[in-house]
């Protein structure tokens, strides 16, 4: 390893000599096939010949002398800008660093012929490379950035809050009864009405059932009938003395036992028909239907609680979307509002008459289309997480919204005011720092401090740090430093359409 200063790096491969100047790396190790590895405090870096070249914009190299019929010439060794016919190439000695370079040479041969090398060195300070000092360096050309002014409009600040909507009714539709499922009446997801037909069990076994009470009604309707007939006969024939009093308590029993017989009878054919209508399954609710999850031909299980599950309906007009905000956010939200009220015994008001508005966003939309109200807060606060539940209703007159979605609710807070935005895609971070470049009237970029609000769809609202109308860097930020000269293309903003 060859240790040089600060300021110059020796490059040493196959081809000629160079020196770079500039440079912050300290050394190099020769590796052969024309590469060196380069030696810094915070870095290792391989660099071959080719990528010295890409270099080029940041490397400045001293004057060399090329010799032909003793006139100086552009030097031949692969790395200058342009080269020339190949020939013997040296230093002059006592030239380069005060003579402490006694001979640094390449020797090329014209086409055809090997190439050779010739380099003797001998090292005692900074090493010099190859380029005329009276060529003018190529001025980089300023980057082009793309900017958009900052915008004012009136805004309203918003607290957003994460949840999940759920319908406003479910029903678990099961089987009553046990049987054969016959007929499904409904194609799976469709809306169905309350009192619609939906499943039909197959009825034969219920209706002779029902049949049998029936008629077993009518024998206790005649036993009851003979019963009544023969007491009417005691009652007047125990006067005359003709029949015992024991006779005529027996009639007596004999009609209330047939009045009974005949009230269970009675019964009996109510409980045959609830089974019989039981095997034609409707809908309890207006809503939309599941799939049918037993087909036609299976046995179904019946019971309260306990039976088959066929579908379920769901009525998600309105629907429901549940959130849990911390304690602090609920007592804002309900003295804000109940302050705006006339009443002074605002305690009793319920939730959903302080009409609290709220703003429902989907994962697939960039702004909060869906508006509803709060109705209803839970009335206890959880004590293992510090919040509380709340549900906001929306009407979901499109039918959009679906029980289970994963939502953003926003729930707006103070009043509107005048904002700065800027695009979220302008603001960079640096240790917890939010900054933006500006582009002055001069053209060129400044760095400035922000001090930030809320969001506004794609926009980001500036408390402090940007006035309206100056021009703020939206694509090119990574390539700019303060006080750098840029070329600039315009982009308009739009407004945030959520503001109000």
């Amino acid at each position: 390893m060859l240790s040089v200063s600060d300021e110059r790096i020796a490059v040493l491969s196959t081809m000629p000599v160079c020196t770079i100047e500039n440079s912050y790396y300290s050394s190099y190790t020769l590796l052969g096939e024309g590469r060196l590895s380069f030696y810094h405090s915070r870095s290792t870096r391989e660099i071959s010949p080719r990528s010295l070249r890409e270099m080029e914009a940041k490397m400045t190299r001293v004057p060399c002398r090329l010799y032909k019929s003793g006139e100086p010439r552009r030097c031949a060794c692969g790395f200058c800008p342009r080269s020339v016919a190949p020939r013997h190439c040296e230093f002059e000695a006592g030239q380069l660093n005060g003579g402490a370079l006694s001979s640094v040479g390449c020797l090329t041969r014209r086409r055809g012929i090997k190439t050779g090398m010739a380099c003797a060195l001998v090292l005692t300070a900074v090493l010099c490379g190859c380029r005329d000092t009276t060529e003018d360096l190529t001025v980089p050309k300023p980057p082009v950035v793309t900017v958009t002014p900052a915008i004012q409009q009136m805004t309203l600040d918003y607290d957003e809050y994460v949840g999940r909507t759920e319908a406003s009714e479910t029903v678990e539709v099961r089987a009553r009864v046990s049987g054969v499922l016959q007929t499904v009446h409904f194609q799976d997801g469709s809306l169905v009405e309350a009192g619609q037909p939906l499943f039909t069990i197959e009825k034969d076994q219920y209706a002779a059932v029902h049949a049998q009470s029936i008629s077993r009604i009518s024998l206790y309707k005649a036993n009851l009938g003979l019963a009544e007939s023969s007491f009417e006969r005691s009652k007047k024939l125990l006067p005359q003395g003709a029949i015992s009093q024991e006779e005529y308590d027996e009639a007596e029993a004999a009609v209330v036992a047939a009045n009974a017989q005949m009230n269970a009878a009675l019964k009996d054919a109510e409980l045959s028909q609830l089974d019989l209508n039981y095997t034609d399954i409707l809908s309890p609710i207006t809503g939309r239907i599941d799939r049918a999850y037993v087909t036609p031909g299976n046995m179904l299980t019946g019971g309260i609680g306990s039976g088959t599950l066929l579908t379920r309906i769901v009525k998600d007009q309105p629907i429901y979307a549940y959130i849990d905000i911390d304690e602090r956010s609920v007592l804002r939200y309900l003295r804000q509002r109940r302050s705006d009220l006339p009443s002074s015994n605002t305690a009793t008001i319920p939730l959903r008459e302080l009409g609290i508005e709220c703003e429902l966003q989907l994962q697939d939309e960039t702004d909060y289309p869906h508006v509803g109200l709060l109705d209803f807060a839970e009335n206890r606060v959880d004590a293992a997480t510090g919040t509380i539940r709340i549900r906001g209703v929306f009407e979901n007159e499109d039918g959009l919204l679906r029980g289970g979605l994963f939502v953003r609710v926003r729930i707006p807070i103070g009043e509107p005011y005048e904002a700065v935005l800027i695009p979220e895609q302008s603001i960079g971070s640096e240790q917890g720092e939010k900054y933006a470049y500006v582009i002055n009237a001069s053209g060129k970029a400044e760095r400035r401090g922000l001090a930030l609000g809320g969001s506004q769809g794609t926009l980001r609202v500036v408390k402090a740090g940007l006035q309206a109308g100056e021009d703020v860097v939206v694509k090119g930020i990574q390539r700019l430093q303060p006080g750098m000269q840029v070329t600039t293309e315009k982009q308009t903003t739009e407004a945030a359409s959520s503001t109000p």
